[in-house]
């Protein structure tokens, strides 16, 4: 029953990055699935590498946010205007 929960959300989390229809995705669920039933070691493998996939993500969006926050809003130039000519008088 794992090897199936984890072969279904490996295969739609693979169609949802690629935006394809998801045959790429469905033949990885199928292969993961098929190695979590027959190597229990290779799960924990596989599963330590997802879960470090993950957290690098995470750690990277933290880092960005704050260097995001920490960054100096950036200060606008004021506008020059060009000198005004007076109209001359019709003489």
């Amino acid at each position: 029953m794992f090897g199936k929960l984890l072969g279904g959300v490996l295969g739609s989390s693979i169609a949802a990055e690629s935006g394809k229809s998801g045959t790429m995705g469905a033949v990885a669920g199928m292969v993961a699935s098929t190695v979590v039933r027959r190597s229990p070691f290779a799960a924990l493998i596989i599963g330590g590498a997802w879960l470090g996939h993950k957290l690098y993500k995470r750690n990277e969006e933290r880092k960005e946010e704050q260097a995001a926050l920490a960054a100096k809003p950036a200060r606008v130039a004021p506008v020059a205007t060009a000198p005004v000519v007076p109209d001359k008088p019709d003489v």
